[in-house]
């Protein structure tokens, strides 16, 4: 749902950056969860937390770090809509140090928290993994992400070829209309119309 970002004064405020379409979504709620990025160290990556539940921690607790790789549940002590994002104060994060090594720890929320997504509309999270077919049903890649891009979303499709480095060929998509047809959850499958440009 979020990052935070850099802090806020000396009391152990810090910014927030959302990735909802709407930044007020995580004022909804009194308990976060957080984590650092798997593998990132202090950086933390733009990952979507999934809403698997592991077990409940108490707050941060000064001298036991910030947050680890695994999910943890905190309070949210006061925040408010600031510019384009959020403040908040964090239980455990009481100054300005903490504040700084708190940067780029990811924010989440648990799915069953979240009001289901409105006709027409998806999370991110249950976009990826979809098998990418074309419009007569042949499979041609995996969504392996989005993008946000100004005006639309873009899927981002892994393809079974390679580059020269190994990585799978990536092709993105306009998540528009004229691109994007039936997005069928159950079946795990969406239907993209796209041909790369020549």
């Amino acid at each position: 749902m979020g990052r935070i970002g850099a802090p806020f004064g000396v009391q152990g405020w810090v910014r927030i950056q959302p990735f909802s379409e709407d930044p007020d979504t995580l004022l909804d709620h009194e308990r976060w969860w957080v984590r650092r990025a798997p593998g990132s160290g202090a950086a933390a990556t733009a990952l979507r937390p999934g809403a698997r539940r592991t077990a409940r921690a108490p707050g941060l607790q000064s001298g036991e770090g910030l947050a680890g790789s695994e999910w943890r549940e905190i309070d949210v002590l006061e925040a408010q809509a600031h510019g384009a994002g959020l403040i908040a104060q964090l239980d455990g994060i009481a100054d300005r140090d903490q504040a700084i090594q708190a940067k780029g720890i990811e924010i989440g929320l648990l799915r069953a928290d979240l009001p289901p997504p409105e006709a027409g509309e998806f999370y991110w999270q249950d976009l990826v993994g979809l098998d990418a077919v074309d419009p007569a049903g042949v499979k041609f890649g995996v969504v392996s992400g989005l993008l946000e891009a100004g005006a639309h979303d873009v899927l981002v499709i892994d393809t079974p070829g390679r580059t020269a480095a190994g990585r799978p060929v990536q092709v993105l998509v306009p998540f528009v209309e004229r691109h994007v047809g039936e997005v069928d959850l159950t079946g795990r499958r969406i239907v993209v119309d796209w041909e790369e440009p020549v």
